[in-house]
C-alpha cells in the first residue's frame, strides 16, 4: 500500500510540475522564484521510471554483500555455504514468479508511462480544469492506482510468502545478533524499492547517504525503478 500511495505523490507531483508557469505547488510564495522553467525541466528529467515488478517486491539478494552485512567470518564455511543457499534458493523463486508475471508487468509499465505522457502533453488543458468537481473515478491517477493494485498486490502476496520462508531459514541458521542484521540490512533494501518523489533542489536530499547503494534493485533482474 506504501508503493501505491508513492505511487499517487508521483503522479500528483508530475501533474504539478507540467502546470505552465509552476506557482501552484508552493502556493505562489514566492519560494520557488525566478528559473522555474530550467528546474521544472530537470525535475522531469529526474522522474524515475515506473517499474511494476518492484511495485510488486520483485528483487534479488546479493549472497556476496548479505555476508558482509551480517558479518559471517571466513572459518565459518558451512554457515556461509547454508545462506548462500537459502539467499539463492530464495532468488530463484522470486524470478520464477517474475517470469510468470511479466506480461502483466510490461502492461501495466506500458501503460503508467502512457498515462503520463498524457498528463504532460494535455498540461494546459489540466491547468484550466476544475478538479474539485472532478469525478474521482475519471482521474486517471485512480484508474492507475487501481490497477496496479489489482495487477501487483497478488503477485506480492507471493514474493511475502518466499520472504518468510527465507526468514524463517536464516533465523534456524543465525544467532540473534546475525539475525537482527540480516533483518536491519532486509529493511534497508526494501527502503531503497520503495518509490520515493523526485528529488527538489528546495527541499534538500532526500534518503540521506544512501544515494551509492543497489542500483536497479536486489540483483537487476527486472531493472530500472520508479
Amino acid at each position: 500500500m506504501k508503493a501505491l500511495l508513492s505511487l499517487v505523490l508521483i503522479l500528483s507531483f508530475e501533474f504539478v510540475v507540467a502546470q505552465p508557469g509552476g506557482g501552484g505547488m508552493m502556493g505562489g510564495g514566492g519560494m520557488r522564484g525566478g528559473g522555474q522553467g530550467g528546474q521544472q525541466n530537470q525535475e522531469r528529467q529526474e522522474m524515475p521510471e515506473f517499474d511494476a515488478a518492484k511495485v510488486a517486491g520483485i528483487f534479488n539478494y546479493d549472497d556476496a554483500e548479505v555476508l558482509k552485512k551480517i558479518k559471517l567470518k571466513k572459518k565459518e564455511e558451512s554457515l556461509t555455504l547454508e545462506v548462500r543457499k537459502a539467499i539463492n534458493t530464495y532468488n530463484v523463486r522470486v524470478n520464477e514468479i517474475a517470469l510468470l508475471n511479466k506480461d502483466n508487468f510490461d502492461t501495466l509499465n506500458v501503460y503508467v508511462k502512457a498515462v503520463r505522457e498524457s498528463q504532460q502533453a494535455n498540461r494546459g488543458q489540466n491547468q484550466s480544469f476544475d478538479r474539485s468537481e472532478q469525478d474521482r473515478e475519471d482521474d486517471p491517477r485512480f484508474k492507475v492506482m487501481e490497477l496496479v493494485k489489482e495487477k501487483t498486490e497478488p503477485v506480492k502476496a507471493l514474493v511475502v510468502k518466499e520472504e518468510d520462508k527465507l526468514n524463517q531459514k536464516m533465523q534456524t541458521l543465525l544467532d540473534e545478533k546475525k539475525y537482527n542484521k540480516w533483518l536491519d540490512y532486509q529493511a534497508e533494501i526494501k527502503e531503497e524499492l520503495n518509490p520515493k518523489r523526485p528529488e527538489r533542489n528546495d527541499s534538500g536530499m532526500q534518503g540521506g547517504g544512501r544515494q551509492g547503494g543497489r542500483q536497479g534493485g536486489g540483483g537487476g533482474m527486472m531493472g530500472g525503478g520508479f
